[in-house]
């Protein structure tokens, strides 16, 4: 019909339902973005938990901590894929670290073995297996520090082989050579395990008794002398041994003294007619 309707009314009633709308509207929002900010607080604490124990195993297995190792994480997955990464690297590692120091302590051990061989060689003669000079040293201070501190006796006999170059000249070195070695088992049988015996060089052999005075080491000398003529060699025969006596003298006595006085003992039991026993106090 052409006509207009025109209806009046208060803003406020007009405008109520719009009002109440954007209220509603508000609300849900403030609702759902307090929702949102407490869902992501508890996510980033989650992963901030994660990282941190990622963080302490780290430091642990840098330390050596026994039983240390990188935990499972389930905060996100870009956080567990980075711990299972992890815990492959670092088992990879201490497998291959564990490894290396089995290789290391097998070298090690290897290493200790050959230096114990080698400074028993530097201190053994090969020929009789007994000390040689060095090795008869350091074992001869040894004890005369003790005597020392002690006051208790301490001897030395030295035996020499009696006609030894007529030997090799006659029959060879391989016979001279088993000739020495058979003197020093009878050395190593007749004397005590207290005893140092050695090879000084030659067919010159040592024995240093502790807790031994001059007649006590003249016996046991006397008895090496006599239980080497008693044997027969089946090449060379009959072969015999001098022998030299010599025992401490206080404690302003010396290692070289000592020796000297079992030289000169030595030389004289080769000069009255040799198999035969000399001593030198």
């Amino acid at each position: 019909l052409g006509w207009h309707i025109v209806a009046r009314m208060p803003v406020d009633i007009a405008f109520a339902e719009a009002e109440q709308a954007v209220q509603r509207a508000l609300l849900g929002g403030l609702v759902a973005a307090l929702i949102a900010a407490f869902l992501a607080w508890l996510a980033a604490r989650r992963l901030s938990e994660d990282l941190d124990a990622l963080a302490r195993a780290a430091r642990d297995l840098e330390a050596g901590k026994p039983g240390a190792e990188i935990p499972a994480t389930q905060s996100s997955r870009e956080v567990r894929r980075l711990s299972w990464a992890l815990r492959r690297m670092t088992h990879r590692l201490l497998a291959a670290n564990e490894a290396m120091e089995a290789q290391v302590q097998l070298r090690t051990q290897q290493l200790e073995d050959a230096n114990r061989e080698l400074g028993l060689q530097a201190r053994s003669d090969p020929l009789t297996g007994l000390l040689n000079r060095r090795g008869f040293d350091a074992q001869m201070n040894y004890a005369l520090a003790l005597a020392r501190r002690s006051g208790r006796p301490l001897s030395l006999i030295t035996v020499d082989v009696d006609h030894f170059k007529r030997i090799n000249d006659t029959h060879g070195h391989d016979v001279g050579d088993e000739v020495l070695q058979r003197l020093a088992h009878t050395l190593a049988q007749r004397l005590r395990d207290s005893d140092v015996v050695a090879r000084l060089g030659g067919e010159e052999f040592a024995a240093l008794l502790p807790d031994t005075d001059l007649d006590g080491a003249r016996a046991i000398a006397q008895t090496l002398v006599d239980a080497q003529a008693a044997l027969t060699d089946p090449v060379v025969g009959r072969i015999t041994v001098s022998a030299g006596v010599s025992t401490l003298r206080g404690a302003d006595d010396t290692a070289q003294r000592l020796m000297r006085r079992g030289d000169e003992a030595l030389y004289e039991a080769k000069g009255q007619g040799r198999n035969r026993v000399v001593v030198q106090g």
